[in-house]
């Protein structure tokens, strides 16, 4: 993000700024601006990390993040309609907006998003009135048709060397395939020690829990999509068996699949 528009998103002239772009590679640099930011992605996963927590945004759902929050975005998948709604935070602001949360897009929340997608930039009471009233009720009526999502989030540690974000783009373009560090560590020109130190210098974790998480993260992709049988989805994840999964998942995100995919369906309603 150029220097010039962070400093119009803080400008204290906008009572609101407006930026939606396509991205193929998220900026992972961290912000933190004077507004709250509305981030809504019209699909794929976007994964947002503040200083407590690592949160995941799957298609559909859209996230609050108060202003003042420091925070970065990653993400894997590509071509991602990116958009984002910054808000002058006033006094009086509902409790559920003080904190970082991720609510569901119900149908009036996505043809608002949708509405503005061509809009781009600044604006206040003074211009663009009517741009400003519709941005006006957004916020208004999050507490009231958007419950913040319990299911989340899901820690899910990213990597911050160049050397790692090549094996994790590899290992997410072959998600279903259960190779061993000593396979990976070959195919990048390693020794399988010298990944290993590498994984727990870079994210002081081993390579089977970065494997285990950026496989449940797909998962999780997978069930919102409400396309598969929870079987399907272990196997598209890289699981040969349904226990083995279902255990691994309940494990990482605290939910059973069964369960988290009823959520999701009780919220999609």
């Amino acid at each position: 993000m150029e220097e010039g528009k962070l400093a119009a998103i803080d400008a204290d002239q906008y009572d609101f700024y407006v930026d939606h772009m396509y991205v193929d590679r998220i900026d992972s640099r961290e912000y933190t601006h004077k507004k709250a930011r509305l981030l809504y992605a019209d699909g794929g996963i976007i994964h947002v990390f503040t200083a407590t927590k690592h949160w995941y945004l799957p298609a559909r759902f859209f996230m609050w993040i108060p202003a003042n929050t420091t925070y970065h975005l990653e993400s894997t998948s590509s071509r991602i309609p990116l958009y984002s709604f910054y808000f002058k935070e006033r006094q009086g602001m509902p409790s559920v907006l003080s904190a970082p949360n991720i609510f569901l897009s119900n149908d009036l929340m996505r043809e608002m998003f949708l509405f503005a997608q061509d809009w781009n930039g600044g604006i206040s009471k003074t211009a663009e009135y009517s741009k400003y009233c519709l941005l006006r009720a957004m916020m208004a009526i999050i507490p009231d048709t958007s419950p913040p999502i319990d299911a989340f989030p899901m820690q899910h540690p990213y990597p911050k060397s160049e050397k790692l974000r090549s094996v994790a783009r590899y290992l997410n373009s072959n998600i279903d395939q259960a190779f061993t560090i000593e396979q990976i560590a070959a195919r990048f020109g390693m020794s399988s020690r010298s990944l290993s130190r590498l994984f727990k210098e870079d994210m002081g974790i081993s390579y089977i829990r970065f494997l285990r998480a950026i496989r449940i993260a797909k998962a999780l992709e997978l069930m919102s999509e409400n396309t598969y049988s929870i079987l399907e989805i272990a196997m598209r994840v890289g699981y040969n068996e349904l226990s083995s999964f279902s255990n691994i998942f309940t494990r990482v995100t605290g939910i059973r699949p069964s369960i988290y995919m009823a959520k999701i369906n009780e919220y999609k309603q």
